[in-house]
This record gives C-alpha cells, sequence and structure tokens, in this order.
C-alpha cells in the first residue's frame, strides 16, 4: 500500500470519528463534516475562507451535505453532524 492509499484512508474516515449533536465546541483534528440532520454552524476554526460570513448568515445544512477543509473545533447551534479525524 502506497503513501497515496494511506491518505485517502484517512480522508475517508480510517483514523476515526465523532458524533456531536449538542451546542458545545468539540475539538480535535478533523478533516470533513457530513451534517446527519439540519444543521447551521455557530462556530468553526480552520482553513476556511468567509466562515465569520457564514456563521452569520446562519446558513442551513441540509442532511447528508458533506463540508471538506481541516479544522480543530466546532460548534454546532442546531443539529447534528459526523466529525470526520484528520
Amino acid at each position: 500500500m502506497g503513501i497515496s492509499s494511506f491518505n485517502v484512508q484517512n480522508s475517508m474516515g480510517a483514523n476515526g470519528c465523532a458524533y456531536v449533536n449538542g451546542t458545545t465546541a468539540t475539538t480535535g483534528d478533523f478533516v470533513a463534516i457530513q451534517f446527519t440532520e439540519d444543521s447551521v454552524i455557530g462556530a468553526i476554526t480552520g482553513q476556511m475562507d468567509n466562515s465569520a460570513q457564514l456563521i452569520a448568515d446562519a446558513i442551513t445544512f441540509n442532511k447528508n451535505d458533506c463540508i471538506y477543509l481541516p479544522f480543530t473545533s466546532l460548534t454546532l447551534t442546531s443539529g447534528a453532524a459526523i466529525l470526520y479525524k484528520a
């Protein structure tokens, strides 16, 4: 198995995941968010341009929507999600 195989496995959740459904911050090293119900992000710390605007607009992500980005903290205003570990 080459290095690229490990990268694909890591991006697909091979390092585990965390389920969140509360409004407190969840921290760690993550690479993706999959929403399991309609959800709104209250705060995110990661490599996302204009994340402050996304939060200010209170964008609702639909069930099964995914966001791929490296991040270290996520707080939901409402909803639930699976966070995939880096």
